[in-house]
């Protein structure tokens, strides 16, 4: 019953499926109100404007993919290397349909959202950064010889024309299908792959905390 949960859940429930079924170019406050079972005025009260509770949405549906990113490399004995961390990356993304729609539809206006709130300057990437490649070098899971920024470049690049040709009925063999690479040309062969599991969660809470 709507009664039941929170009116700032329902709001951005109603925000979230709104964008998934129509895009962000359509998403009105009166929309949003009405699909939540409340009214303008009730949003404005609740959030202070359409804007603050697309930001907060945002976040949420940020929230819970980097939660399912740990989650999985947490589980996965292989999850400290750069290929697996890619690879859990890529489906924490495709696999929540908002989240997808976000990187596949319409990044730029994602951006805007969260850059137009104080204290939400980061959004997060599909790509990796060098930043990130070197210190997973310096945790022994990432090949010395590798060119960072090269790798994270090409990274980035697949991951923008994945969202540009989306949808894909063979995503799951394309996403293998670059990890395969990665983890052959990039990956250290070791046997305990904690160290790149501390890089990894050290550098998700950096990002949580440079927000």
């Amino acid at each position: 019953m709507p009664g039941d949960v929170p009116l700032a859940v329902r709001i951005m429930d109603a925000a979230g499926e709104l964008i998934v079924r129509d895009g962000f170019e359509k998403l009105t406050l009166k929309r949003v109100a009405r699909a939540a079972g409340t009214t303008d005025a009730m949003v404005v009260a609740e959030f202070g404007s359409l804007n603050e509770a697309l930001v907060l949405m945002l976040n949420r549906e940020f929230t819970a993919i980097y939660r399912a990113i740990v989650d999985h490399v947490e589980r996965d004995p292989r999850g400290g290397l750069l290929s697996r961390i890619y690879f859990y990356t890529l489906a924490a993304i495709y696999e929540r349909p908002l989240a997808r729609i976000l990187y596949t539809g319409d990044p730029i206006a994602m951006n805007s959202i969260m850059r137009s709130a104080n204290s939400f300057g980061y959004v997060p990437g599909v790509g990796i950064r060098s930043e990130f490649i070197e210190s997973m070098q310096r945790a022994g899971m990432v090949q010395r010889d590798v060119d960072a920024r090269m790798v994270s470049h090409m990274v980035t690049i697949f991951s923008a024309g994945l969202a540009l040709t989306a949808p894909h009925e063979d995503l799951d063999l394309i996403v293998r299908g670059v990890t395969d690479i990665l983890a052959r040309v990039v990956d250290v062969q070791v046997e305990d792959t904690t160290p790149g599991k501390v890089a990894f969660y050290q550098w998700a809470m950096s990002l949580v905390e440079a927000r």
